[in-house]
């Protein structure tokens, strides 16, 4: 039982070390700082395998430890924290000597506070008065809030001290910075004490209690003026006093007083934040919640079927993420509550009882809870944080979403150190995702070749590097990943400077217009090419497409004034809706290239046949609602739905840039000058000589059919619905947006399918309308009919 307990506490002196050791630059505070901890250890170590001899003399080495440069500048800003520390010795030695194991854990734990508290007094005195080098080097005596996979170390205090060394920044602005960072390390740290004593308490693990409870109050002081300034001195005396009792408790062994001292701790600290954020990192922060809420019902449901756990990766991806919503609600819940408490109350709620369900289904595959109830859960929690959010945390926020990224860019890198390419992914989608959600649309407005960059680099590759996803896929080492993720994170910047310099009038009306123009070329030559054959007595087939077309029109505005609340709730389909939006275009388009081709394009040559005039003919009399009519009408609307779509997309992200009325201005514009493309397109079909005109249409055809199968295939790899491989070959970005040309074998060979096709249907026509009948007329030229008296021309 004895080594069972030394391997624990070597494996927790493991943990905490590095805080105080892991930058052990020769300076006295930190070998003072490390001999002081490390006597303390020791002491405690040799006091559980029975030597109190040895256990004397370490905590005789802790004591002189104390001392040199550490203690005269702890003594000197911080008095009350240097009698903390030396009393706290005292009571270490007094612990040594009656072999008290519980009492020596907590005077390890009150040492602990004591000792960050002197040097977090010690670090701010130097910032303030602007000695970088003493700021710089007691700052590293110091805690960090415990990083999980959505969240990073902080290193705002780091950045201030850099900053105030460089004349970025004033000694008292950087002092503040410092100060804030480590108030919310030291909030954060304290938090997860607290939950180390609750679970040592219910394990009854009395030396981890006592240490986790002493260590939890001993954090206080450095909180108490913040609680002070927020809630009152007298709350803050009685909230020190529960403190107390608390470590008094888990000292003793003590467990139901410890439990009452926690609860009315936990009542006194809930919607507390030592380190208030400012409103834009509010806003951000709520971003994260939203966005981490949301993905937890998307991957519990990718993990489970019914009421089984089919992917238990997915499911453990939904628990990162509902952990991410806690720490960030757990940010948000002073200035919630100060809104709404009741609400504030019922989302931590309903907040802890997903956690419950997404947990059970991380412990166990059958009998778990059904997708729809987490999602009906999470739409709950959603729809009281919207009551209770103030509307600007709601508005998207890019900031989150680049810290998201680099966030996950973080665990894939680690990923892929640790050779665990499938979790590396895994990351690479998220990534992705958090990307496509966010800045990508409203970048795509602005810049569609740095978004284009961006993408290529997560994916097939850019700018001369290859794709995380080829990368991954060809299981390269972590020094090249590192490489193509430093490129990326240059892009992401200069992103996140175009948007941020882009709600400028100007830059969104001109934007606006080419969206709306770029869009509208694209429908205009899909229009073009299939009515341009519509000539003579088949005049009448235009009416179905341009009526089709006219629909998409009337759609597409549908769409653009119910963006705020249909896109919306479309959001987390994405790419998806766009990909099946774009399958159906293509699957009506070749639809009609078939019926083209046989019925249309060779009609100069089977126009001489008078068997084949009567049914032409009576094709072209009949009903309004025939199949054809409605195949016309069909292709019409989804050509211009398609491109109008991802227009009200893009307009959307616009939209939120500069407001509604400067977009439409450019909107305007834009179509203005797609309407004239379309009218000159129409007029100059008339005059164009019949055969030329066939020929050019069929070409027409072939060019939009393989620029929207590009495409297509294109979004349906960011769906993750198609696989990507990178091709040898590097594609500029334009060649992607104009012509769905990229650089992936995937996209390659589909479109080399739909010029197959086209080619195909051109020379199986041909056989079968021209070729067929010449070898029947040179071997029968008495079977010819009598050809037309009359045929169409322009």
């Amino acid at each position: 039982m004895r080594r069972a307990a030394v391997l624990i506490l070597v494996a927790a002196g493991l943990l905490v070390a590095p805080s105080l050791a892991a930058a052990d630059d020769g300076s006295a505070p930190w070998k003072s700082a490390k001999a002081l901890r490390g006597g303390l250890f020791s002491a405690q170590t040799e006091l559980i395998l029975g030597d109190r001899a040895a256990a004397r003399r370490a905590a005789e080495q802790a004591m002189q430890a104390y001392r040199g440069e550490l203690r005269e500048r702890i003594r000197a800003v911080a008095p009350d924290a240097d009698a903390g520390i030396r009393r706290t010795l005292r009571a270490a030695g007094r612990a040594v000597a009656a072999g008290d194991e519980r009492a020596l854990a907590a005077a390890r734990g009150t040492l602990q506070g004591a000792v960050f508290r002197g040097a977090m007094a010690v670090t701010l005195d130097a910032v303030r008065a602007g000695d970088v080098a003493a700021a710089r080097s007691w700052l590293l005596l110091r805690e960090f809030r415990t990083a999980t996979r959505l969240t990073r170390p902080g290193a705002d205090a780091t950045l201030a001290v850099r900053n105030l060394e460089r004349g970025h920044i004033a000694p008292d602005a950087a002092a503040q910075a410092v100060n804030k960072d480590l108030l919310d390390a030291y909030q954060g740290r304290q938090r997860d004490l607290l939950g180390d004593a609750d679970t040592a308490a219910e394990r009854n693990l009395p030396t981890r209690l006592a240490e986790s409870a002493a260590q939890a109050a001993a954090y206080w002081p450095l909180l108490a003026a913040r609680y002070a300034e927020d809630r009152g001195q007298a709350a803050a005396d009685a909230l020190g006093e529960e403190f107390q009792r608390l470590a008094a408790a888990g000292a003793g062994g003590d467990t139901a007083k410890f439990k009452a001292a926690r609860e009315a701790i936990s009542a006194g600290l809930e919607s507390f934040t030592a380190a208030p954020l400012t409103a834009d990192e509010s806003a951000r922060r709520a971003q994260q919640l939203l966005r981490f809420l949301a993905l937890v019902p998307v991957e519990y449901g990718r993990g489970v079927k019914d009421t089984r756990v089919t992917l238990d990766f997915e499911v453990q991806e939904a628990v990162a993420f509902h952990t991410g919503a806690v720490a960030a609600l757990a940010d948000l819940q002073d200035q919630l509550a100060k809104r709404d408490r009741a609400r504030a109350a019922a989302v931590k709620d309903r907040l802890d009882e997903l956690g419950d369900i997404v947990r059970e289904a991380s412990e166990k595959t059958e009998g778990v809870r059904p997708e729809a109830d987490v999602e009906a859960l999470t739409n709950r929690i959603e729809d009281d944080l919207a009551a209770a959010m103030p509307k600007d945390w709601q508005m998207p926020n890019d900031e989150s979403d680049y810290d998201l990224i680099a966030l996950t860019l973080d665990r894939l890198e680690a990923a892929v150190g640790a050779q665990q390419y499938q979790q590396a992914e895994q990351a690479r989608l998220e990534a992705y995702a958090f990307f496509e959600f966010g800045p990508e649309r409203r970048l795509k407005s602005f810049d569609p070749g740095l978004a284009t960059d961006v993408e290529g680099l997560v994916w097939f590759g850019a700018v001369g590097k290859s794709g995380l996803a080829t990368l991954i896929a060809d299981r390269a080492p972590r020094r090249e990943i590192h490489e193509t993720r430093l490129v990326l994170d240059e892009k992401l910047g200069d992103a996140a400077a175009t948007l941020g310099d882009s709600a400028n009038k100007a830059t969104v009306v001109t934007n606006s217009a080419i969206i709306v123009f770029r869009e509208g070329l694209e429908a205009v030559l899909i229009l073009a090419a299939i009515t341009a054959s519509f000539v003579g007595v088949r005049r009448r087939m235009r009416r179905p497409v341009l009526i089709g077309a006219a629909l998409g029109l009337v759609v597409t505005g549908i769409t653009f004034v119910l963006a705020q609340t249909l896109l919306k709730s479309l959001e987390r389909y994405g790419e998806k809706l766009e990909a099946v939006v774009g399958l159906i275009a293509i699957a009506v388009l070749l639809l009609i290239m078939n019926w083209f081709f046989h019925r249309v394009y060779w009609s100069e040559w089977i126009g001489r046949f008078h068997r084949r005039r009567r049914e032409l003919m009576k094709d072209e009399k009949a009903g309004f609602f025939s199949a054809q009519v409605l195949g016309l009408a069909a292709l019409g609307l989804t050509s211009v739905y398609r491109e109008g779509f991802e227009t009200v997309l893009f307009l959307q992200s616009l939209e939120l840039s500069a407001g509604t009325v400067t977009v439409l201005e450019g909107a305007g514009l834009g179509l203005g000058l797609t309407l004239l493309v379309a009218v000159l397109t129409f007029a100059l079909q008339r005059k164009l000589p019949y055969k030329k005109m066939l020929i050019a249409t069929g070409i027409l055809l072939a060019l939009v059919l393989v620029v929207m199968v590009g495409q297509t295939a294109r979004t349906l790899q960011g769906t993750g619905w198609l696989s990507i491989h990178s091709a040898p070959i590097d594609v500029p970005y334009w060649a992607g947006l104009w012509f769905g040309v990229f650089p992936t074998w995937e996209t390659l060979i589909a479109q080399v399918g739909a010029l197959v096709f086209v080619i195909g249907s051109y020379f199986l026509a041909q056989e079968v309308k021209v070729k067929r009948p010449q070898r029947k007329l040179a071997k029968d030229p008495e079977s010819a009919p009598e050809p037309e008296r009359e045929t169409a021309s322009v």
